[in-house]
């Protein structure tokens, strides 16, 4: 049991908490409390009807049925999840359970991703697949700009298609014109940096392994090494300078022949379909106009699998980087169903996260009776038929834990500098501890028991502590009973009210004076904290 420690506040700033925080804690009506209104986008439910009449067939092919839907707070802490980061605040849970509106869930992600802290995680989420997450030569200040530029272009509905030619064809320096950190950070690596750009581009931007023809032929798919050597001359007469992105004069792209020993000369030239190639000067613009042109279901195809990846916690389709020939639109799949979406509103990545956020394998539980079989559940979860269960990434985890220790939603506008530093400060430490596993695509999740024994310690401590700056003694002191009390905890920490064994369990720990309230709501954050569930996106 921990020791209890306040500061003195002065009494006008102690009044204002307790008519905000009991009016939170109360559980009434906080409409007037700020709240972000996002841009609606079209009606997207013939396209996510179209994603769940895929799915439904495939179920009645493998002869199962898919679990129940999910409550509504449960699909609203994933959704928060996957959009800001972060698990909702307890101020936007009672935001979310007030709003009775019949398309609240459309309105809560057009205000999710108008937020800021969607730029922050969708951006820098999205931004690994193009900037390597952990390369060296790329300053921290570097990486925040590309990612807050990327995730800015997507809040305000810049086509995707803008986006990507963007990084592919940008000049200038990166300070300026955060797009050319794509380029520029493979020509600072030196040698071989058009190779490395024709390979981070099949895979960024088609979902396609093209590199694996760099020294021969792919062994198992129709990629040359001609393919790739021609892709990579369209790098050929870019270059990095004095901090910027530049192209020289029209030159030959030779390249070292190790079997003949010799050097030689390779024309750019595309993998396929090149008469999507348009006269144009300057050749990263040809490619540019190649990858993005409208019959490139490859590209529209790669970024839903991504997309999809980041809202469910699993792509679509794995690896995200190998993604099988597109089939014949005469048999589309849940992919040429989003990607042709995509293609029909401007390549809005906006309109993507609507999509797959009303499709019904977003909507579902991640409980199914056939998960007990080894067997059954891998055709259960291969099917979509139950909500896939994934660890958070460090950076999803440390958030969850800042916000469940405030009351109020937290943005870095909101809070002073010296906050928003500290905070940041702390972010960073428990990243670098813990390591990034868990945000990269295809990171393989840790065991649950790794995950426990990790959080216990100074952050578990920290955030569970009870005082009046925080939403532990907030909840203590301004909940009308103990029973408002404890539901208020399970809100704040797991978006969802206790269970009835819970509550017989933790009530006559509080149904105490208040001193003794305020340390067993200690105790009941830092058993949250420290809960599998508390770890995973279910």
């Amino acid at each position: 049991m921990k020791s209890m420690k306040y500061s003195l506040l002065p009494a006008s700033v102690v009044l204002t908490l307790v008519g905000l925080i009991g009016w939170i804690a109360g559980g009434r009506a906080v409409s007037s409390l700020r709240l972000l209104e996002g841009v609606p986008v079209a009606d997207v439910s013939i396209s996510a009807r179209q994603v769940d009449v895929l799915l439904e067939s495939a179920w009645r092919d493998f002869g199962i049925e898919p679990t129940d839907t999910a409550d509504d707070l449960q699909v609203f802490r994933r959704l928060t999840l996957a959009l800001v980061g972060t698990a909702p605040s307890l101020e936007e849970t009672r935001l979310f359970e007030a709003d009775d509106s019949p398309d609240r869930f459309q309105r809560w992600t057009d205000r999710l991703i108008a937020d800021s802290r969607f730029i922050e995680h969708f951006g820098a989420r999205l931004g690994d697949v193009f900037v390597d997450p952990v390369a060296e030569n790329l300053k921290p200040h570097q990486r925040e700009r590309f990612s807050r530029w990327l995730g800015e272009a997507i809040q305000r509905g810049q086509s995707y298609s803008d986006i990507a030619s963007d990084m592919i064809s940008g000049r200038g320096a990166i300070a300026d014109h955060p797009a050319t950190t794509f380029v520029a950070l493979e020509l600072s690596l030196g040698d071989q940096a058009a190779e490395r750009l024709a390979a981070r581009t099949s895979r960024a931007f088609l979902g396609q392994r093209i590199d694996c023809a760099q020294c021969h032929d792919h062994p198992f798919a129709e990629w040359t090494q001609p393919q790739f050597e021609g892709l990579a001359a369209y790098y050929g007469q870019v270059q990095f300078r004095s901090a910027r992105v530049q192209d020289t004069r029209p030159r030959p792209f030779v390249i070292q022949d190790d079997r003949k020993q010799e050097e030689r000369e390779v024309a750019p030239e595309v993998p396929f379909a090149s008469q999507w190639l348009p006269d144009r000067k300057h050749l990263r613009t040809e490619l540019a106009a190649w990858i993005t042109h409208s019959d490139n279901r490859r590209f529209r195809r790669a970024i839903a699998n991504r997309v999809w990846g980041m809202m469910f916690g699993r792509a679509f389709i794995t690896p995200v980087d190998d993604l099988p020939d597109p089939s014949s639109l005469e048999n589309p799949d849940v992919l040429d169903v989003l990607a042709a979406d995509l293609a029909a509103h401007g390549d809005d990545l906006r309109r993507l996260i609507h999509v797959i956020a009303a499709s019904q394998p977003f909507r579902l539980a991640s409980t199914h009776n056939g998960l007990d079989d080894d067997a059954s559940a891998l055709v259960l979860e291969e099917a979509w038929a139950v909500f896939p269960v994934t660890e958070l990434g460090p950076q999803q985890m440390i958030r969850s834990m800042q916000q469940a220790a405030n009351v109020r939603t937290l943005r870095a506008e909101d809070s002073g500098t010296y906050t928003s530093i500290r905070r940041y400060e702390r972010q960073s430490r428990f990243v670098e501890e813990y390591g990034a596993a868990g945000d990269a695509e295809d990171a393989q999740a840790s065991t649950i028991p790794h995950t426990v024994q990790r959080l216990k310690g100074n952050y578990t401590r920290q955030f569970s502590d009870a005082s009046l700056l925080t939403a532990a003694g907030r909840i203590a002191v301004m909940s009308s009973d103990a029973a408002s009390c404890l539901e208020n905890c399970y809100l704040a920490c797991l978006t969802r009210r206790p269970t009835p064994d819970e509550r017989d369990h933790f009530l006559p720990q509080l149904q105490v004076k208040l001193k003794r309230r305020l340390l067993a709501v200690e105790d009941i954050y830092w058993t949250l904290f420290n809960s599998a569930e508390f770890c995973w996106n279910h």
